[in-house]
């Protein structure tokens, strides 16, 4: 069978994505990370379109500003500000990319390839890259949080007056300037707390079964099964009692037996 960098293709089929093989119990919390995961995914790619709508509104906003038809002799060269909004969005964005690129990589493999044992740098790796995607979302939801709740944009440029400034406002009224006033942050600002929960679950669902896998493997464990303690016995040593002791009596030795027991 084709194999890719030890992965064998043959595993690949389209039954992996039913219910009855998605929810198996035999591998230590699939079921939870698959379920944890696809939400965590759903929610930050939501996250990230309202952050994406946004900034595209207020970048249309700002070109609208500047491109204003004032008379050709007038001084008035109008422009916004609305640059902590445009980088708290591009942050919301990129983090919720990589929640999609880590935890979708991890779930394809925990689909496809239950069974398999990986080396420890993959360990690690992925779960460094699942903390740091983590305390990422987290950043940008404070920082979305903030600048829609107590900032707003500012018209400004040489010849701009209060007067000016009404009529391109007038002009050009959605999205409103106050950050807050417009629903669609709302939005994006509750979605990015929700993206940041349920990553905090999706790590620690991944950095339980990453400790348990390094251990035990994927799949759960079973009385009888080896397991290493402090006190160096094993765990099929506690749980399987010692076999009884029998001894097999030679030809004439039973009825010895007997009649030593009446004597």
């Amino acid at each position: 069978m084709t194999k890719i960098w030890g992965f064998d293709l043959s595993e690949m089929h389209w039954s992996a994505f039913g219910s009855k093989e998605m929810m198996d119990p035999r591998y230590h919390l699939r079921k939870q990370r698959i379920i944890v995961y696809k939400i965590a995914m759903s929610v930050s790619l939501a996250s990230e379109c309202t952050a994406t709508y946004s900034l595209s509104k207020y970048n249309a906003h700002q070109s609208h500003i500047e491109s204003y038809p004032f008379p050709s002799a007038s001084p008035i060269q109008a422009t916004e500000n609305n640059e902590s909004l445009i980088r708290s969005a591009i942050s919301t964005i990129v983090f919720c990319v990589l929640v999609a690129t880590v935890f979708g990589a991890d779930f394809f493999f925990l689909l496809f390839f239950p069974r398999r044992r990986y080396p420890l740098w993959w360990h690690r790796l992925r779960s460094g890259a699942a903390v740091v995607v983590m305390l990422g979302v987290f950043a940008s939801a404070v920082a979305s949080t903030v600048v829609i709740a107590t900032q707003e944009a500012t018209i400004y440029g040489p010849g701009v007056t209060e007067d000016v400034r009404q009529r391109l406002i007038q002009a050009y009224a959605r999205p409103p300037l106050r950050y807050r006033s417009w629903p669609q942050n709302i939005a994006w600002a509750v979605l990015v707390w929700l993206a940041f929960v349920l990553t905090a679950a999706s790590t620690a669902l991944l950095l339980r079964a990453s400790a348990y896998d390094k251990r035990y493997g994927p799949e759960e464990r079973q009385e009888g099964v080896a397991r290493d303690y402090e006190d160096g016995a094993s765990e099929r040593e506690r749980i399987t009692p010692a076999p009884e002791k029998t001894t097999k009596g030679r030809r004439g030795e039973v009825g010895s037996e007997k009649g030593a027991v009446g004597v």
